[in-house]
């Protein structure tokens, strides 16, 4: 009679944006099987925008997702620049890459304080912490509504932004909004610290400790950042932006809706830790710093690190806003936007999300989109990811199962996954 080996399951990866579960069989003989069970539903976003005017097109896409709305955004529009061959002025860049740090600083905290602390600190929920840990919860809210702050006055509201349009801006706030924004930051940047120390602190699990390739945007201009035009991967190779489809590759599972990705055949892992792997040379200022005497914890061998590599990015975000807010008061008064000639044109935009590598391929054709495709960061991620909590599941199989579920989230949940992102359709 063959043997019947009953799953361990999550049916409901908690603390994580959209829908996601966990399957671990286990047999006499150890772990079968992992299944990372991706059952969101498919999007349509590359497909239902073919055939739209370009600039509506760039309305739908940041629609994809909430929590990560302007990078959406953003990357969706260099990508369109970039097919009808235009080039925005370096205040508007400026400008832009601030609207983006806003992004990152609110997921950042979001993801460190309410989703992974409760779980070192024995909580199942941000909101049980209040009374023991306010001081962290406030700063929580504090670097989050800072970042929301952010993306609402350059992007026109804090999610699904309207006002980074082709060739700049809808508009631009008044000067003494940004010299406000530069005053709460300088105000910020001791708490960003403090999340920093706070972090270095927790474990980092030895279980899911082994070799990651690691892939990241290359920053433009050689400063640590958001935007590059090159893909840098932790074995030395190098490759721009346009030929990302040769060197990675999307493939369906069975088990779930969101596609899988290889890159030269085998997983890898995008996000703040492989930022910090491939560019860490390009840090400065106190995030500099914290590198240099915390470097033993930000291991490029262990996923758990990523969270500690973004606390260390809420530190280096907001020193580098504050000096791209310097750049554009340079420059002030702003014209907030030129005039774009839309002609026929591929183009392709790589971009760091808060959680990793985010890519847009676009085709306009007699002024509407006829080719799209979006690859985020979590379906680069979801091969490597299945592999950690695999290694995990092997460790603490013969353990209470609670606890390794648990573990599993834990794992699953250092990724920073964004599930309903990740789920996209070119062909209907």
């Amino acid at each position: 009679m063959k043997n019947v080996y009953l799953p361990i399951t999550v049916d409901h990866i908690a603390r994580v944006e959209g829908k996601g579960g966990v399957e671990i069989v286990v047999g006499d003989d150890g772990v079968k099987e992992v299944k990372l069970n991706i059952i969101e539903g498919p999007r349509f976003f590359e497909a239902i925008t073919l055939g739209k005017k370009l600039d509506e097109a760039l309305a739908i896409y940041p629609r994809i997702c909430s929590f990560c709305s302007a990078a959406h955004k953003l990357t969706a529009v260099e990508a369109a620049e970039k097919a009808v061959g235009f080039t925005p002025r370096e205040e508007i860049q400026a400008l832009r890459e601030v609207l983006y740090i806003g992004d990152m600083i609110e997921s950042h905290a979001l993801h460190l304080y309410l989703l992974v602390l409760p779980d070192y600190m024995g909580y199942s929920s941000p909101l049980k912490m209040v009374d023991e840990y306010k001081k962290e919860i406030g700063i929580a809210l504090e670097l989050k509504n800072l970042g929301s702050w952010m993306m609402d006055e350059l992007g026109s509201r804090a999610i699904h932004q309207e006002n980074a349009v082709l060739g700049g801006f809808g508009k631009l706030p008044d000067k003494s909004v940004l010299e406000d924004m530069k005053r709460r930051l300088k105000e910020a940047l001791p708490k960003a610290e403090y999340t920093f120390e706070l972090f270095a602190k927790l474990e980092q699990y030895e279980e899911v400790e082994g070799p990651i390739t690691h892939i990241a945007v290359k920053p433009r201009n050689g400063v640590y950042g958001i935007y590059g035009d090159y893909l840098k991967a932790s074995d030395g190779m190098e490759f721009p932006s346009e030929e990302y489809k040769e060197h990675i590759k999307e493939f369906v599972v069975e088990h779930s809706f969101a596609k899988h990705s290889h890159y030269h055949g085998k997983p890898f892992m995008v996000g703040a830790i492989s930022r910090v792997v491939n560019n860490a040379d390009t840090l400065y200022g106190r995030a500099k710093e914290l590198y240099e005497s915390h470097k033993d914890l930000l291991r490029p061998t262990n996923p758990f690190a990523n969270n500690l590599a973004q606390a260390l990015e809420l530190v280096y975000f907001t020193e580098r806003a504050i000096d791209l807010i310097d750049e554009a008061l340079a420059k002030w008064p702003i014209r907030p936007r030129d005039e774009v000639e839309i002609r026929d044109g591929f183009g392709v935009s790589t971009t760091e999300a808060p959680r990793g590598v985010l890519v847009y391929a676009l085709k306009v054709e007699n002024g509407r989109v006829s080719y799209a495709d979006i690859i985020t960061p979590t379906a680069f991620n979801f091969a490597q990811m299945e592999q950690h909590v695999r290694m995990m599941a092997e460790k603490h199989y013969n353990d209470d199962p609670e606890k390794l579920k648990l573990l599993a989230e834990m794992v699953v949940r250092a990724y920073d996954p964004c599930i309903s992102c990740s789920v996209h359709v070119v062909r209907l």
